[in-house]
């Protein structure tokens, strides 16, 4: 980011992808059913779906900036480099939107509703890197 005494506009991207609920209540519908084959194809293509277009709308967001096509990252709650779900709470705090258009709304425990949907920041900065924050979930179960 660019410093505060550089004068500069600086710019951070928020992004929330949702494929909707409908390929959940389709996923729903087919696992009572007993279609656990087409189940299982519907929630694999579901979440492609939405990874795909949270990509997609990255890329975007780089073209738009005018930066590279790798440069920067996109980190995601619950993720090792922002492990806190609960800050999804934020997210929906400073982007109306994803409830009031979108539909989506936060488990109890701070899980995107529906499932196949995705939030993320986006660092566009060129020494971007994927990094941890504290223990990894492995490390915690080993203690």
């Amino acid at each position: 980011f660019a410093p505060v005494e550089s004068g500069k506009l600086d710019v951070v991207a928020l992004q929330v992808v949702t494929v909707g609920l409908e390929a959940t209540e389709r996923f729903d519908k087919l696992q009572a059913a007993g279609d656990y084959s087409e189940a299982y194809f519907t929630h694999g293509l579901a979440v492609q779906t939405a990874e795909a277009t949270a990509d997609y709308l990255h890329n975007h967001i780089r073209r738009e900036l005018g930066i590279g096509a790798d440069q920067g990252k996109r980190y995601s709650w619950g993720y090792p480099a922002i492990p806190e779900l609960e800050d999804h709470r934020k997210v929906f705090e400073l982007l109306p939107a994803v409830e009031t258009e979108l539909g989506m709304t936060l488990s109890s425990a701070y899980q995107l509703i529906p499932e196949q949907s995705t939030a993320a920041i986006i660092v566009h900065h060129p020494q971007a890197k994927y990094y941890s924050v504290g223990e990894s979930r492995v490390e915690q179960l080993m203690r």
